[in-house]
């Protein structure tokens, strides 16, 4: 499956209001249970310690399903993916005047392209920085550290776990699996590591954060916080 069926056609088979099957947000092809959500809501929130005077950028936003929860924790929102149905989705279902904008853009391009970059406090990246080569993700944290001088944190939630992915795949019988294509079903698989590697590289401080251990994939995942000094 190419990159654009994996993420441009699969969301195309569900009903526009089926919202975590669109973006993959399931478990065994059903969506994840409002708890879940609820877990990961909060830890988006307060490991950005949101406030209501804020801009929050969201770089891969999907459909804005997940984001919408955060729409009264900002003053702002604006919310980029390379999909032009999940991007519709949004505009249909998640769209308030004044406070949310949404653009269709590959996300490394559009964080080096946007007109206002010192308009933006906060970042989120959530369930899409292993879609992204490592290089890419190098450059886009970058990017975010010298063009965005006002945005002091910067959450990458829902990492595939290096370190655990013999146990996933080996758990789903499956023998032969790929760690370092952006292209696979899960992307690239990290190392908490790599990420302080990358974050203290381009000045930040940095964050492993693991999910409660009720929480659907905290065997496998992890989340980082990047926070300028």
């Amino acid at each position: 499956m190419s990159a654009d069926d994996l993420h441009k056609e699969y969301p195309k088979q569900f009903d526009r209001d089926a919202f975590w099957e669109q973006i993959k947000r399931t478990v065994n092809g059903k969506p994840v249970s409002d708890q879940d959500i609820r877990m990961i809501v909060d830890q988006i929130q307060s490991s950005l310690d949101l406030r209501s005077d804020e801009r929050l950028l969201d770089l891969g936003c999907g459909n804005a399903a997940l984001a919408s929860y955060l729409f009264g924790s900002v003053q702002q929102y604006f919310g980029v993916d390379f999909s032009d149905y999940l991007i519709g989705v949004a505009r249909e279902f998640f769209s308030h005047a004044g406070k949310t904008h949404y653009y269709c853009d590959d996300a490394v391009a559009f964080t080096s392209a946007f007109e206002y970059p010192e308009k933006i406090d906060k970042v989120v990246i959530y369930g899409v920085i292993s879609y992204l080569s490592a290089a890419d993700v190098e450059h886009l944290v970058s990017t975010l550290s010298s063009r965005y001088s006002s945005c002091k944190r910067i959450f990458i939630g829902n990492i595939p776990h290096r370190s655990k992915a013999a146990v996933f795949f080996k758990r789903r019988n499956v023998e032969q699996y790929r760690l370092d294509d952006p292209e696979s079903a899960i992307g690239i698989w990290w190392t908490p590591e790599e990420f302080i590697r990358i974050g203290n590289m381009f000045g930040y401080d940095v964050d492993i954060l693991t999910m409660p251990d009720t929480f659907y994939g905290a065997e496998y995942r992890f989340d980082v916080l990047l926070k300028r000094p």
